[in-house]
């Protein structure tokens, strides 16, 4: 039997920009959104660190977005899709990269988005540490699953193969003080999501 990541190497979705104004989180979307345009404008360079098939990249320059837009995802299928979604502009590119293996220098990017990604991954120490490494100004976390005030981590392993995890916030906070970021702002949360925007000390 194939496991998730398997089935997903085939089978990703919505593929088509005509979908991304239907698809679920709106409101947590949209609080992101808000958030990269108030603190965008032509200069800036956003990283969107699992882009699926371009999502927030099509919503964000269909809301004004000027600056460069960098996506980027382990998924090659995802990729070539958001390649076609955003084919029209000119400052969006895409990598099929590990999120723990960036080719990008150290503040390379002011605004770093990653949403619903450490939650399925064995833990997030690597993958934070790279997007720290490469956010210049804020880091945009955004999780489906909130994290405990009171529990320790939980690493859930679904046995189809990825990871449901729900993380202790204390813990995950002072590990993003020691990469050099304050204590976060909570721009959005409803019964299930949650969002955090990281600022770099300078």
């Amino acid at each position: 039997m194939k496991t998730y990541w398997q089935r997903i190497a085939g089978f990703v979705g919505p593929s088509s920009s005509h979908d991304f104004d239907k698809i679920g989180q709106q409101n947590t979307r949209k609080s992101i959104e808000d958030f990269i345009l108030k603190h965008a404008n032509k200069n800036s360079s956003f990283l969107d660190a699992g882009c699926n098939t371009g999502v927030e990249g099509v919503r964000l320059f269909n809301s004004g977005y000027q600056g460069k837009y960098f996506g980027v995802d382990n998924n090659n299928k995802a990729v070539k899709l958001a390649r076609k979604n955003l084919a029209n502009e000119s400052k969006a590119k895409f990598f099929v990269l590990d999120l723990s293996k960036l080719n990008f220098k150290k503040n390379f990017f002011d605004i770093v988005l990653t949403k619903d990604v450490i939650e399925h991954h064995q833990y997030y120490v690597k993958i934070l540490t790279e997007l720290a490494r490469v956010t210049k100004k804020y880091l945009i976390l955004s999780m489906f699953i909130k994290p405990s005030f009171f529990l320790g981590d939980k690493i859930k392993l679904h046995h189809d193969g990825y990871y449901l995890n729900r993380y202790n916030q204390g813990k995950l906070f002072t590990f993003m003080a020691k990469h050099n970021f304050k204590k976060p702002k909570k721009i959005y949360e409803d019964w299930q999501d949650i969002v955090y925007v990281f600022e770099k000390l300078v």
